[in-house]
């Protein structure tokens, strides 16, 4: 009988592990690009083009060691890359000044009552813990060990968020209470169930070691590459082309357009695999979403016709769609939710690695990182996911390389702002707002000033909307020369942006409006000056007012901090068994809430308490309380919008069908809510049927629910196809409510647009690229206003909108 030895086991009995520190130092090989240099390597070889330090060369062999002399070793430390001692020790001086206050909140009472304390207990263990806590028990070597003290850790702006250290409090308090030498002490003053109770839910909802929850990644040892850089650096570049090389393989991204994309490029021979030289007649595709290296010394590696010698099959699965091209495909694309952990493969690329500290869509990077059993494991990303890899990575017994690229064109912040002018924004700009109202009313302000026309690209978008308004800004010929967006467009979207102006350098996150973080802005501003895409080299970013740009010069000039902490999510294995040790009847929320407040869950990882976490659980309870868990956690972590009135009925409109008849039809479940009234309305307008007189705004909110709407359908026709069985008719009503909103927002624009809206948006027959031509229509620019009027009339505008959603909290 054969045994997988898992790697904290293997380590152990080796003797490679000295101490329960998860900062040991670990082998990790470094080398560094030059991106723009277009010499390449066959895929199991790979090589520096230019530099390791200095112009060193090195040759790192599929499956082998690299030669010493590039080896480092990760640096010895007390907490991870990104906290300080100071951290620490702050952390454990908030936790001991805040326990008594902590141990006398009631949510906290009535949490441990959720968890199955008895009521009568739960002062008395309270009051005997903060005393411990308050008397030096967190500076105690043994207990440190014993408690791992190190996940408590925050930085200074954690220690100001009353939720992190209530979880902080919890998660100790659990540990010291189902201390077994503590117990002996603790039975003078409270019961024996209640000591088991706490001990058994503590012990079932540990997540110690996730990545001993993927033995086949385990029975491996992989060779991981990270591809790390800027935005505009070609970091995904070999990447892709060691993919197309593989016999199998699967591409993991962030967003279903960037899955699609690689799905269409792979089947049409468009990626040069690793080891082929591309043919003489190469032209680049400057088209490509991807940050990839557009060579200017030889030929191109991502060519905009395709070649059959090159095309490799590839299947498709997003949430909400699969598309099989071959039963017998080695590759498969997909959003990283998708990913198979089962399989084994050759090559895995998992792009936009940074957002493992996500803390919504984190754990599934997380698990990628830890799951994916690929020989070869390309993580692409920036810079600051580095040192959580490096930890992450720690007892796989994996080896790294770490390869960093250099932007390829020149960013430059400009010395002066538009001091609110609209009249100085000029082609290829893009205007970045954070609101739907904001990046409207910017669209008005810059037709009205300047007679351009503006596309627009923003989160509520659908994805395939937000594609066509890049084409439109992309294509010389469509008179869409300015773009508006939000940070929508700092992935997954190629954009010939010549310049980014920022409308302000803050953002309302749910709760609070909070600058702009130095990552947030880089990712952002990186956009400007796509390599390949311009007259001359370089990009150039802005802001609208002056009081932003020395925020924005010093963002530009900050390396952004490293992530400290990677997220991690239950299985349906865990929830089941926690479900088990909970008190009988216990609410949705109490199940989610074990593994932010119980688990012991070691750094770097960290379970994150899920957004919205009150309106899931209340909408779990009143309309899928009587589910089985594996739906009632589908549907409480399905991509929905909870803050969205509309979006919540429809969704209980299912769950009412689901409950009555188990399937559930599209149309059936749309008759709840204006979605197709407004759908139907708007098809009547695209005819020439009804008039649409300043109809085109007011339909586009609709039709974004019901976009939004239908996915949901589609995303769980993938998971329970026999209930919802309509996924063709819902993906047909999909691309009519698609094209429906595209002429909605080819019509919202000036006042002059709204007089006239059958002139925008004509399409001609043409030769053009894209094999559609968009005819230009002259705009009449209204009477010129003072930039102080148009200053006051936006700050009302703004003040107002404001004051909107204030009201509406």
């Amino acid at each position: 009988m054969s045994v997988v030895m898992l790697p904290r086991c293997r380590l152990l009995l080796s003797g490679f592990i000295k101490s329960e520190s998860w900062l040991e130092a670990s082998q990790v090989h470094f080398r560094r690009f030059r991106s723009n240099d277009s010499r390449q390597q066959p895929r199991n070889s790979y090589h520096s083009p230019k530099t390791f330090s200095g112009n060193q060369r090195g040759s790192f062999k599929h499956g082998g060691r690299s030669n010493p002399q590039y080896v480092t070793k990760q640096k010895k430390g007390h907490i991870l890359d990104g906290f300080s001692v100071r951290d620490a020790n702050d952390t454990l001086l908030v936790m001991e000044k805040q326990v008594h206050k902590w141990a006398d909140l009631p949510h906290v009472h009535r949490r441990l009552e959720s968890f199955g304390v008895p009521r009568t207990d739960v002062q008395p263990i309270l009051s005997i813990f903060a005393r411990e806590v308050s008397s030096g028990l967190l500076h105690n070597p043994v207990k440190q060990k014993k408690y791992h003290v190190e996940r408590f850790v925050l930085t200074a702006k954690e220690l100001n968020q009353g939720l992190r250290l209530d979880q902080n409090l919890t998660q100790l308090f659990y540990s010291w209470a189902s201390d077994p030498e503590q117990q002996e002490v603790l039975l003078k003053s409270v019961s024996q169930h209640t000591l088991e109770q706490i001990s058994y839910l503590y012990s079932t909802a540990d997540m110690s070691y996730p990545a001993d929850m993927y033995p086949k990644a385990r029975s491996m040892r992989r060779k991981v590459i990270m591809h790390v850089g800027p935005t505009n650096s070609g970091k995904t570049h070999m990447a892709l082309r060691a993919l197309a090389a593989a016999k199998t393989g699967v591409y993991s991204g962030p967003l279903r357009l960037l899955a699609h994309e690689i799905w269409d490029r792979l089947n049409k021979g468009q990626i040069v695999p690793l080891g082929m030289d591309p043919d003489p007649d190469s032209e680049p595709d400057t088209s490509t979403n991807m940050d990839i290296i557009e060579e200017s010394v030889s030929r191109p590696t991502v060519r905009k016709e395709g070649k059959a010698k090159y095309a490799r099959e590839c299947n498709l699965r997003t949430g909400e769609e699969f598309r099989i091209v071959s039963e017998y495909a080695g590759l498969v694309s997909c959003t990283v939710e998708m990913t198979s952990l089962s399989l084994p493969v050759e090559v895995a690329v998992v792009d936009e690695i940074q957002m493992l500290a996500d803390p919504d869509r984190g754990s599934a990077w997380t698990a990628a990182v830890l799951g994916l059993p690929a020989e070869e494991l390309h993580l692409c990303g920036e810079e600051v996911a580095v040192p959580i890899v490096q930890a992450l990575l720690h007892d796989t017994d994996d080896e790294l390389f770490i390869n960093r690229y250099e932007r390829l064109t020149p960013l430059t912040v400009q010395d002066e702002s538009l001091e609110g002018d609209f009249g100085r924004v000029r082609k290829g700009d893009c205007l970045v707002a954070f609101s739907r109202s904001s990046i409207f009313a910017l669209k008005r302000k810059v037709e009205e000033n300047t007679g351009l026309r503006c596309a627009v690209a923003y989160g509520r978008l659908p994805p395939e909307i937000r594609a066509e308004q890049a084409a439109l800004f992309n294509n010389p010929h469509s008179g869409y020369d300015v773009m508006i967006g939000s940070d929508a467009i700092g992935m997954g979207l190629n954009l010939k942006i010549k310049r980014i102006i920022f409308e302000t350098l803050r953002k309302f996150d749910g709760t609070v409006e909070r600058a702009l973080s130095v990552s947030q802005i880089k990712q952002i501003a990186g956009r400007a000056g796509r390599y390949g895409l311009h007259g001359e080299p370089g990009g150039f970013v802005t802001t609208l007012h002056a009081d932003d740009l020395p925020m924005l010069h010093s963002a530009i000039l900050r390396q952004p901090d490293p992530i400290v902490f990677a997220g991690v999510s239950p299985t349906l294995a865990w929830a089941e068994s926690v479900l088990q040790a909970l008190p009988a009847g216990a609410l949705h929320q109490t199940l989610l809430e074990v593994a932010p407040y119980v688990s012991n869950v070691r750094p770097p990882c960290r379970a994150f308490v899920p957004s919205k976490i009150e309106e899931r659980s209340q909408f779990i309870e009143t309309h899928a309380k009587h589910m089985k868990l594996y739906d009632r956690l589908l549907i409480g972590g399905s991509p929905m919008n909870w803050r969205d009135a509309l979006a919540v009925e429809f969704t209980a409109r299912l769950c009412q069908i689901y409950n009555e008849k188990i399937r559930v039809p599209i149309l059936h479940a749309l008759r709840v809510g204006p979605y197709i009234e407004a759908l139907e309305n708007v098809e009547g307008m695209m005819s020439g049927g009804k008039s649409s007189a300043g109809a085109p705004s007011q339909g586009l909110v609709t039709l974004e629910g019901l976009h939004k709407s239908l996915v949901l359908y589609l995303w769980l026709s993938h998971r329970l196809p026999v209930a919802f069985y309509q996924s063709e008719e819902a993906y047909a009503l999909k691309e009519r409510t698609e094209k429906a909103l595209d002429w909605c927002l080819r019509n919202v624009s000036t006042k002059v647009a709204d007089r006239q809206p059958a002139s925008f948006g004509l399409r001609v027959s043409s030769e053009a690229e894209d094999g559609v031509e968009y005819r230009r229509i002259p705009a009449t620019r209204p009477q010129e206003e003072s930039n102080r009027e148009l200053g006051v009339r936006y700050a009302k505008l703004l003040n107002s909108e404001r004051r909107s959603a204030r009201s509406q909290r």
